[in-house]
């Protein structure tokens, strides 16, 4: 047996046992860690995803995908190579949040909807957050700031987005144009609904009971990854993680409570930003910064939900995760660049503001007297794009 095996055998056994060692240590403190994931559950998961998983299940039953689809494939296939219908999941992702973009991706390939290079290129960039959390539960919520929202969730998508025209090319796969006009298209989807002899209530009663199963898979992350991080932070594993990654970061004026609550955020990102907010030491900048990288890279209970999903199909896991760390890290650049523009709590209804912050040089003495950030965020991004992109995309690195 070969070394590398022997060990990814063995660390598994020693993380879970070390878990369950520390919920058998401080059993309050696990137990009151596992409430607070059931409350964000409860409270802010359950009424903001089941009904958009509902919706969404619906949407793929009811062939509403293939027919938005058919309209919109030459615009989705010119930018991101992919059918409409995989763009369509980029639509009701935006909307409904994690994992329901995921979700729908798993849905489209496990039925052979789509192809395994078409299904990569899909979840790079159709997996995304919702409005209703970025702007009602970060921004208002723990930023008491509705301007911030707007800004962090265009620098969202945009990421996303970013990332979707990056990853056009992998596989080497160009879709072929339909054989078929409008009309019998059309009638193909209809006859392909209606061969299953299905009924509506059935197919909604199948939603539902699906929905439900989902946000149950959910809870249980969000409760789990709640308690090892309490786990964690109580045997001092994040202290000094969080000490490790202050050493390069504190040359960006990086505070290590910053640091602490950043890593929180790479558990869970609702914990995360709610503690990143409270940080007094840090410029509101960076903590907003910090927490669009954290909505695009989703954090590792969100990564759990959709692997979950994405590894029961040929969906190579290790390169979404890959497309996530990149989403973070493009929406977290596009927002400390734009950070400017919404430093007013008018943002949106004034444009005077905005305008003001262009013209009246307000931009760029905020890129002058942050050189020493954009330098170095300008030069990870190239060597990305010319070092590491080439190779991932075109599989030239086995993962």
């Amino acid at each position: 047996m070969k070394k590398n095996q022997t060990i990814l055998f063995f660390l598994p056994v020693i993380v879970v046992l070390f878990l369950i060692v520390g919920i058998i240590i401080f059993p309050q403190e696990a137990i009151k860690s596992a409430k607070e994931g059931l409350n964000i559950w409860v409270n802010v998961l359950i009424p903001s995803l089941l009904p958009f998983i509902i919706g969404a299940n619906l949407v793929v039953d009811l062939k509403i995908v293939d027919l938005v689809g058919m309209i919109i494939n030459p615009v989705t296939k010119f930018i991101f190579n992919v059918s409409g219908k995989s763009a369509l999941v980029f639509v009701i992702s935006t909307v409904s949040g994690y994992p329901v973009g995921a979700k729908l991706a798993y849905d489209l390939r496990i039925n052979s909807q789509i192809s395994k290079s078409e299904a990569q290129r899909l979840v790079s960039f159709c997996s995304t957050s919702g409005p209703l959390f970025i702007i009602g539960a970060v921004a208002v919520g723990m930023f008491k700031n509705a301007s911030l929202g707007y800004l962090m969730i265009l620098c969202h998508y945009l990421g996303s987005i970013s990332v979707g025209i990056i990853f056009r090319n992998y596989g080497k796969e160009r879709l072929s144009s339909p054989k078929y006009n409008i009309k019998t298209n059309f009638n193909n989807i209809i006859n392909t609904r209606y061969s299953s002899n299905t009924g509506f209530f059935v197919m909604f009663g199948n939603a539902v009971v699906n929905g439900v199963n989902t946000l149950l898979a959910v809870g249980g992350f969000v409760i789990v990854f709640s308690v090892v991080f309490k786990v964690l932070s109580l045997f001092n594993i994040i202290s000094i993680l969080a000490s490790i990654l202050y050493l390069p970061l504190s040359l960006f004026g990086v505070t290590k409570d910053l640091c602490y609550a950043f890593i929180s955020g790479l558990f869970e990102i609702t914990i995360g930003c709610n503690n990143i907010s409270k940080v007094a030491s840090a410029s509101m900048m960076i903590k907003v910064t910090f927490s669009s990288f954290l909505i695009g890279f989703s954090g590792l209970s969100i990564l759990a939900q959709c692997c979950n999903f994405l590894a029961k199909t040929d969906i190579n896991t290790n390169l979404y995760i890959l497309s996530k760390f990149l989403h973070g890290l493009f929406a977290s650049i596009f927002t400390f660049l734009l950070y400017p523009i919404c430093n007013s709590t008018s943002f949106v209804s004034n444009f005077g503001n905005v305008y003001d912050t262009f013209y009246i040089n307000g931009l760029w003495n905020y890129y002058l007297n942050n050189t020493n950030i954009i330098v170095p965020l300008i030069l990870l991004t190239y060597l990305i794009f010319k070092l590491v992109l080439p190779n991932q995309v075109n599989n030239k690195i086995n993962f």
